[in-house]
């Protein structure tokens, strides 16, 4: 069966959790731009000094996919249905609906201009193309999608794995080229205070490792792999979220990491994501720029497939119908196509895009983090998958953690 728009059940259609598992498909979502930019950022400007970021984004991700999946796995609604039920049930109105839906709708298109520039930029380096033009080349991945659309499980399997290749040739950088174990592992468990430039550069990583409209996408993953098979699919689900989403907090760690040795370390400060590929030197020497462009643009396209999946789902829940993804892609790819292309015209660098992208994601967690700690530990909602009493007190101080850090910055920005 699979869920509809209004909550309930219906036949279930082959889909990427049929096979792949829910967590497998939101991992591809880990490894995108947004995480390439923010980590290669914060690596470059800052060292290490950021690490502890990822690892505690690393873990608040996996404990939130959980939640999310077994929200979904309860109450056979997403997040956004159960908040717009409970908006319409108090009397709120459609405008508190409407704002809601405003803001997860734009949650989609920040996210999607992440995912969307870095398609941009893997055309751009990969056929040595002007970015101006190869934003309008970009848009034509909207046919990707029409052509493998009832092809998701084998697509997402392919272009997952050449992120995959490349996520792994980082972590493998890491365990060879001589890193200072020492110096790694202090930056992951000592957090060191964060302000100005790298108050925005941890919020982006918050953004981009939690990644709320993964945290949407999920509930319906996991009804539609789980539904008919709940007490072991919730077992299930807490295996792959843990398994998949701690490779993707290494991978991404590793990003961080390896931009420090090849940037930070040797006085290179403010680089952009045109030489983000030499971090990859030393496993592929001169073939280096080009495996990263394959990188942007795989991990561009495959996570753009998991952003518009999840916007299908938003706009679905509002509007109470199903809809076409490949129409509502085409739509968010033509209105991120101008600003995006404005900004490159003004000279704004890309990795200064991802960065400010990913922040919005960060600014937009709490209205998606809040409900599922809520309703987790609703027992009326949750029945027997009720939240224990640890899981509880962690989700609530994950939700905490990210509402401070946000205000954090937000304080910041204003006092600069």
């Amino acid at each position: 069966m699979e869920l509809t728009a209004g909550g309930s059940m219906r036949k279930r259609l082959p889909g990427p959790g049929m096979i792949l598992g829910p967590a497998t498909v939101v991992a591809v979502a880990y490894i995108d731009p947004g995480n390439f930019g923010t980590n290669i950022a914060a690596g470059s400007r800052f060292g290490l000094h950021l690490l502890w970021v990822v690892w505690i984004s690393g873990f608040l991700a996996i404990l939130f996919q959980y939640l999310s999946g077994k929200v979904g796995l309860a109450t056979s609604a997403s997040i956004v249905d159960l908040v717009g039920g409970f908006v319409n049930n108090r009397g709120y109105g459609r405008y508190a609906r409407l704002l809601y839906f405003m803001a997860m709708m734009i949650m989609v298109l920040a996210t999607d201009m992440a995912e969307f520039l870095g398609i941009v930029l893997g055309l751009s380096y990969l056929f040595n193309i002007p970015l101006n033009i190869a934003i309008w080349l970009g848009i034509l991945d909207v046919l990707v999608l029409m052509i493998v659309a009832d092809r998701r499980i084998s697509f997402e399997t392919i272009i997952g794995s050449l992120v995959g290749v490349v996520g792994f040739s980082l972590l493998y950088e890491v365990l060879t080229i001589g890193i200072d174990a020492k110096e790694v592992l202090r930056s992951s468990f000592i957090p060191e205070r964060p302000s100005g430039e790298a108050m925005l550069i941890a919020v982006s990583i918050l953004g981009a490792t939690v990644m709320p409209h993964a945290l949407i996408l999920h509930p319906y993953l996991a009804i539609e792999r789980y539904g008919f098979d709940r007490g072991s699919g919730l077992r299930k689900h807490l295996r792959e979220t843990i398994a998949y989403l701690s490779i993707a907090s290494l991978i991404n760690a590793s990003l961080q990491i390896m931009s420090n040795y090849a940037f930070h370390k040797n006085g290179y400060l403010n680089i952009d994501m045109d030489t983000a590929y030499i971090i990859l030197q030393p496993l592929y020497g001169w073939l280096s720029s080009a495996v990263f462009a394959i990188a942007l643009l795989a991990s561009g396209v495959s996570s753009s497939m998991v952003s518009i999946l999840a916007g299908q789902k938003i706009v679905e829940s509002w509007v109470g119908k199903k809809l076409t993804a490949w129409k509502l892609r085409l739509a968010v790819r033509l209105f991120n196509s101008v600003p995006l292309a404005i900004a490159i015209h003004m000279g704004i660098k890309p990795i200064d895009i991802l960065v400010y992208s990913q922040a919005v994601l960060s600014l937009t967690l709490p209205l998606v983090v809040i409900p599922i700690t809520v309703i987790s530990m609703d027992k009326i909602h949750m029945g027997s998958m009720v939240n224990r009493k640890i899981t509880s007190i962690l989700a609530i101080i994950g939700s905490i953690f990210i509402v401070g850090l946000n205000i954090w910055f937000l304080t910041s920005s204003i006092e600069h």
